[in-house]
C-alpha cells in the first residue's frame, strides 16, 4: 500500500537514515548529499556497482551471462541506484526526470511539460478519471498530467520509498494531494486489483523492468477493458549494430549509467506490448529532428538557462571536481563521487548514441486493452 510521510515501517525509517531530514527547497542539493549516512550510501553505492563489476563486458559479442544477473537483481539494483542519483537528478532536471522532443525558441521547462501534457492529450483524460503513471519518480510528470488533463486523479507507483515520500510532499506542497496518490510497490507485481484505473501511461521508467513484456502484463492487467497506455521507452533504433563493438560500448555505457538490465530494440518494444494483449493504437519514434527543433541530447550537450548550465559539460565538471575535493576531506559520504562520475559517464554515452542514431528515450507508443 502507500507509504504515507508518516509511516513507521522499517523501510522508511531505514531509507530517513540513509537521506537525512527531508529537502524541498530546490538549492538544497549539497546538503542533501553532505547529510546522508555514510555506511548506508556507501552500502547502496556498491550493491548497484556490483552488477556492472564486468568493465569489458561490452566488448564481448555474447554478454547473456551478465544480462541474466541484472535481470535477476534488477528491483534491487535499480532501488540501490534512485537512493544514490535521485538528489543529482533534482539538482540537474528539477522534478521531471526525462528528455523531451526540443523545439526552437522554447525553454527547457517549457519542452518537459509539453512532453508530458502530451501523453494526457493522446489518452484522452478528463477529470476525475482514474490514471496510473507507472514508475513515477519524485512526481513530476504527474502533476503535470493532472493539471494538463484538469484534474484526472492520477496515481503512481514507485518501488523507491525515498521518491515516494518526495512525491507525498511534492503533492502537499503544491495543493494537489486530493488529485494523487502513491504507491510503494514493484511495478512488475503491482499491489492493485484488475481493471482499476481508465488509463495508464509512463515516462522513459518501464525500461528498468527485468523484461518489459513483465510490466507491460501488470499494465494490461490493472487497466480497464478499452482503456489506453501511453508510453514514452528508451531503445536502441535501427541503425544499431549488435555486431558493431563501438555501439556495444555506446548502449552498455547507457544500460550502466542508468540501471538498464538490457534495452530492447524499438520493434521488440512494441512486439512486448502486443505478446500481452494489447492492441496497437499507434507508435513511433520522436526523436528525429525537424525544422522547428533540435536534437533531443542537447539537453545534455548544449544546455540553455540556469538550470542548464548544470547538466552542460562545463556544469558537469564543475560538479565532478567540487565533490572531488570534498571527498579528498570525507566531507561527502561514500559513494557521492562515484555516483557523479557514473552519471557523467552516462551523459557522455546518451549523447553518443543520440549522435550515432542508434538510440532513443523517446519510442512513443499508445496501445489499448481490448473490449472482449
Amino acid at each position: 500500500m502507500a507509504v504515507a510521510i508518516n509511516s513507521q515501517t522499517e523501510e522508511v525509517q531505514l531509507m530517513r537514515k540513509l537521506h537525512g531530514e527531508l529537502v524541498l527547497e530546490e538549492s538544497g542539493f549539497f546538503k542533501k548529499v553532505t547529510q546522508k549516512d555514510s555506511r548506508l550510501n556507501k552500502k547502496a553505492a556498491e550493491n548497484y556497482y556490483s552488477n556492472w563489476s564486468m568493465k569489458k563486458e561490452a566488448e564481448l559479442e555474447d554478454n547473456q551471462t551478465f544480462v541474466d544477473g541484472r535481470r535477476e537483481q534488477a528491483q534491487n539494483m535499480t532501488n540501490s541506484f534512485y537512493d544514490l542519483v535521485t538528489d543529482f537528478y533534482e539538482y540537474g532536471w528539477g522534478q521531471s526526470f526525462h528528455f523531451a522532443k526540443l523545439y526552437k525558441g522554447d525553454s527547457f521547462e517549457e519542452n518537459i511539460k509539453r512532453h508530458e501534457a502530451f501523453l494526457a492529450l493522446k489518452l484522452g483524460l478528463k477529470k476525475g478519471e482514474r490514471v496510473l503513471d507507472v514508475g513515477c519518480g519524485v512526481g513530476g510528470p504527474l502533476r503535470e498530467i493532472v493539471k494538463s488533463s484538469g484534474y484526472a486523479h492520477v496515481t503512481g507507483i514507485n518501488n523507491n520509498a525515498y521518491q515516494i515520500e518526495r512525491c507525498f510532499a511534492y503533492s502537499s506542497k503544491y495543493g494537489l494531494s486530493d488529485h494523487t496518490d502513491f504507491i510503494k510497490g514493484d511495478f512488475t507485481k503491482m499491489p492493485i486489483e484488475n481493471q482499476t484505473f481508465d488509463a495508464v501511461f509512463s515516462v522513459e521508467a518501464t525500461v528498468h523492468a527485468p523484461r518489459l513484456e513483465m510490466v507491460y502484463g501488470e499494465i494490461y492487467r490493472v487497466l480497464k477493458p478499452g482503456g489506453r497506455f501511453a508510453c514514452y521507452e528508451w531503445c536502441t533504433t535501427d541503425k544499431y549494430d549488435p555486431n558493431d563493438v563501438s555501439h556495444r560500448r555506446v548502449i552498455h555505457g547507457i544500460e550502466e549509467g542508468n540501471s538498464i538490465s538490457k534495452l530492447y530494440t524499438t520493434k521488440e518494444c512494441l512486439a512486448a506490448a502486443k505478446s500481452v494483449g494489447f492492441n496497437v493504437v499507434e507508435e513511433g519514434d520522436v526523436a528525429p529532428v525537424d525544422s522547428a527543433t533540435v536534437p533531443w541530447y542537447y539537453t545534455l550537450k548544449k544546455p540553455e538557462g540556469l538550470r542548464g548550465m548544470l547538466r552542460s559539460p562545463w556544469g558537469r565538471f564543475y560538479t565532478n571536481s567540487l565533490l572531488t575535493f570534498l571527498n579528498k576531506f570525507s566531507m561527502v559520504p561514500p559513494g557521492v563521487l562515484e555516483t557523479s562520475q557514473l552519471l557523467n559517464s552516462a551523459a557522455e554515452m546518451l549523447v553518443a548514441g543520440g549522435e550515432m542514431g542508434i538510440f532513443t528515450p523517446m519510442y512513443l507508443f499508445v496501445v489499448e486493452k481490448p473490449l472482449n
